[in-house]
């Protein structure tokens, strides 16, 4: 990653869009971006769309990935709860420093 694209996390991503949050009891800065669904979509089609895709129903959660403790672990079709409401999480991806978790509300 090039300092200049590091930079623009540090001090503008995660500082003009983050907002504190409680995830499963940790306090983080992250970025919250909610996830739509089409619902037009369905059968098939709509079982093959994965979190690049990006028209699910939930939220995407983007977090400095040294800001996350190593000791806790983030696992497609765990459950976590974020500012006190249950998610879970199908995908989760990890780049540029950045853990970004996709996660849907929790219905059970």
């Amino acid at each position: 990653m090039n300092n200049t694209f590091k930079d623009d996390i540090d001090k503008t991503f995660f500082t003009d869009f983050a907002e504190k949050i409680n995830l499963s009891g940790i306090t983080l800065k992250a970025v919250i971006t909610k996830v739509q669904s089409n619902p037009k979509l369905t059968g098939k089609f709509k079982e093959s769309l994965d979190s690049t895709t990006l028209i699910r129903n939930g939220l995407k959660v983007s977090i400095k990935t040294r800001d996350f403790p190593s000791s806790t672990s983030l696992e497609v079709g765990k459950r976590i709860k974020i500012n006190e409401i249950s998610y879970y999480i199908y995908d989760v991806e990890k780049r540029h420093g950045m853990t970004h978790i996709y996660v849907q509300k929790y219905e059970g």
